[in-house]
């Protein structure tokens, strides 16, 4: 059970890997893509903020309460103070004070575009007017106009009218009653100095009567003070003032130059991803080991990079000119895969082919046939592309006489067309002159004679035989085959191209045990090798 479980681990951690490196092999390959496309976004952003013209906020703050005596309010108290500042801040969109503050600030425009400008906040005893404008002074003049307007119009601007008449009456009245407290204050004064001095009984009487009542006058003149102080300072009534007017701003609130780019470079990535997707998804080709697995589920047993500076048929046997270079180099690494094939036990026939023309199966079944002798292996290599050869072209040999001689006649032996070659342990047999029915000689009984007979005089038979698509040599050939071998062309084959070729060979029962991606690029290349050997490892 434990087995099992790391078992099922390292799957999924194969599979997580598999697919990490695949997008990481899309983004290098489509990095330049990626990078232009952002950077066009960014760009872009930049640009826009450059037509839009800036805007600016000006704000007032508002003083919108009831005045209160005790310094802990209640809730209800409080809530009635957020109330009416919210009532203010609905206030501000009424087309009256609109109106008005366009009229008082002579706004160019229709007063009704003042409704998408200004804004609110509130919270209790405090109201924001925001207004958002092109123009600073222009914000700044219509805030501090609104603010006005609410002040001069709203609900509470009559009581307060009234609460100030009333405070202006009761000051008239306080300032009568000091006067005469003040007055009765001197007079009780002067009578308290003449009842000392005077000696006339009767007089003094007088006198002392005239102090107590002036001094009960005095003493109410000032209660009635006190209660008249009392009534001009008691709380209770509403307020509405401004508490902080706007000043003109300085900073624009937008555009806002860093997000806008911030948001073109974001825009620019997710369109160069998009666009990515949409690339590989019309382009159907299979262009990596992950393709061929997944789309043929067949494994990748190379990747060859493309030969450049082929001027004749000879300069595509690198393995033999050009035994060091990294083409070579990857015809061994194909060469040491093919092992663990099947196809190279002892007295073993692989076919070569592809899903149709131009995909290199002649030129990849010359090298992989180099590749292998150079370790010292015995191999044959049968141009059976009766139609188009090209073997003896690489090669450089004669091709009066070759595989089709056998069949036309008698006095031919295998002795006779099979050819030596700059490899010692190397033989080709070339093609032949052209047949009428090439067909039906692949499945003749003499056909299959000849590979059993080359089977037992050799290490690996390599045949290169037709594409599968245009006739059906292939099918014929790989059903007398150990095993065969697609040769794909990266990033040009396309998939249903691909699939039908496997499919033909399927049907006519040929193992075919693997993919060679031929004619791919160094990154790509590369890319593969990281891929086979990052899967082997896990």
């Amino acid at each position: 059970m434990h087995s099992q479980t790391v078992s099922t681990a390292n799957v999924s951690n194969r599979v997580v890997s598999s697919g990490l490196g695949r997008y990481l092999t899309l983004g290098r390959k489509w990095l330049w893509l990626i990078i232009l496309v952002t950077s066009l976004g960014g760009i872009g952003g930049y640009l826009l903020t450059r037509t839009i013209p800036p805007t600016y906020r000006a704000t007032t703050t508002m003083l919108i309460g009831q005045l209160q005596q005790n310094l802990s309010p209640t809730d209800s108290e409080l809530q009635a103070s957020a109330n009416l500042s919210a009532a203010y801040g609905m206030l501000v969109q009424q087309p009256r004070i609109l109106e008005a503050t366009a009229k008082a600030v002579r706004y160019g425009g229709a007063w009704q575009d003042l409704f998408y400008l200004i804004s609110t906040t509130s919270q209790p005893q405090l109201l924001r007017i925001n207004v958002v404008q092109n123009d600073p002074f222009l914000a700044q003049a219509i805030a501090n106009e609104v603010a006005n307007q609410l002040i001069s119009q709203g609900p509470v601007a009559e009581q307060q009218a009234q609460a100030a008449a009333e405070r202006e009456f009761l000051q008239q009245q306080l300032v009568a009653l000091r006067q005469q407290i003040l007055t009765g204050q001197k007079t009780v004064q002067d009578l308290t100095a003449r009842t000392t001095i005077e000696n006339d009984p009767e007089m003094f009487k007088d006198l002392n009567a005239r102090l107590f009542a002036m001094q009960d006058k005095v003493d109410a003149w000032q209660r009635n003070y006190a209660a008249l102080s009392e009534l001009a300072t008691r709380g209770g009534g509403l307020y509405v003032t401004i508490l902080a007017p706007a000043s003109v701003p300085t900073t624009p609130i937008s555009p806002n130059i860093t997000q806008l780019v911030l948001l073109g470079i974001l825009l620019g990535f997710g369109a160069s991803c998009l666009l990515v997707y949409l690339l590989e998804y019309v382009d159907d080709t299979i262009k990596d080991a992950e393709d061929a697995q997944r789309i043929l589920g067949r494994p990748t047993l190379g990747a060859i990079i493309r030969i450049n500076g082929i001027r004749q048929p000879q300069d595509g046997l690198v393995t033999f000119k050009q035994p060091r270079s990294p083409i070579s180099e990857a015809y061994r690494v194909l060469r040491t895969n093919l092992r663990y094939s099947g196809i190279e036990n002892p007295g073993g026939v692989m076919l070569v082919t592809s899903a149709g023309p131009g995909e290199g199966k002649s030129t990849t079944a010359a090298n992989l046939a180099v590749s292998l002798a150079q370790v010292g292996k015995k191999i044959v290599l049968v141009d059976a592309d009766l139609r188009r050869p090209s073997t003896h072209k690489m090669f450089g040999l004669d091709n009066k006489v070759g595989l089709s001689d056998l069949f036309a006649s008698d006095n031919v032996s295998l002795n006779d067309v099979m050819q030596k070659t700059g490899v010692p342990t190397l033989h080709v047999i070339t093609s032949g002159s052209v047949p009428p029915n090439p067909a039906e000689m692949l499945d003749s009984r003499l056909m299959t004679q000849i590979l059993a007979s080359l089977r037992q005089n050799t290490d690996l038979v390599i045949v290169d035989s037709p594409p599968v698509l245009p006739v059906a040599d292939a099918s014929i050939l790989g059903s007398r085959c150990s095993g065969a071998v697609l040769v794909v062309d990266s990033g040009k084959t396309r998939t249903e191209i691909a699939r039908r070729a496997l499919a033909t060979l399927e049907r006519a029962n040929v193992n075919v045990v693997g993919v060679i991606l031929n004619k791919m690029g160094a990154k790509q290349a590369a890319g593969y090798y990281y891929y086979y050997y990052g899967q082997n490892k896990a």
